[in-house]
């Protein structure tokens, strides 16, 4: 059986190394330039990491299975709190989207409003807002997926964790610490 690999996505320009990333770190990329406009970061270190520990954790591994249940809770909280910033951030786009849009609309036609649509389609700063608005609903709906990946992740190290806290307390009550 093959694992996905790691980084999908490889970026080529001419004038720099080539560059290898997941879709996640994709849309992280696509949305910092948005980001920025509210003086933000988004910042994501360490989730590689965690990923790459989760996907080499083995069974009767416990000190590893601890350490990314507790990474993995870590992280959905973390990507839960970022899925609430990255979701008003969405919605204020698309109230902008809107706005410039009705703007493009009225400047295009002011007299047929179907036409001054039509033509505001075409306006570049409605079709920025709307790849703005895009970036940030498809990077808003991955963090929520990451909550619940990260969630999973979690309850399976927590069953490695206590499959293996069970068989030595069957074994030696004694040697296992509680605290």
């Amino acid at each position: 059986m093959a694992r996905p690999p790691l980084s999908p996505i490889v970026i080529e320009k001419e004038s720099k190394p080539k560059e290898e990333m997941d879709y996640f770190g994709f849309l992280a990329r696509t949305v910092h330039p948005i980001a920025k406009k509210y003086d933000m970061s988004l910042n994501f270190k360490g989730w590689q990491d965690t990923k790459l520990e989760y996907a080499n954790l083995k069974d009767g591994n416990y000190t590893v299975a601890w350490k990314v249940m507790e990474e993995m809770n870590l992280w959905a909280d973390y990507f839960s709190s970022c899925a609430n910033v990255v979701q008003k951030l969405f919605l204020d786009s698309e109230t902008d989207k809107i706005e410039i849009q009705a703007i493009a609309s009225a400047e295009a036609d002011n007299v047929k409003v179907a036409n001054g649509d039509r033509l505001a389609n075409k306006d570049i700063r409605v079709i920025n807002a709307r790849k703005d608005r895009n970036g940030l609903k498809a990077l808003y709906e991955d963090l929520q997926a990451k909550v619940k990946f990260c969630e999973r992740c979690h309850y399976q190290a927590k069953s490695m964790y206590d499959v293996y806290t069970r068989f030595v307390l069957s074994q030696s009550p004694d040697k296992v610490k509680t605290s």
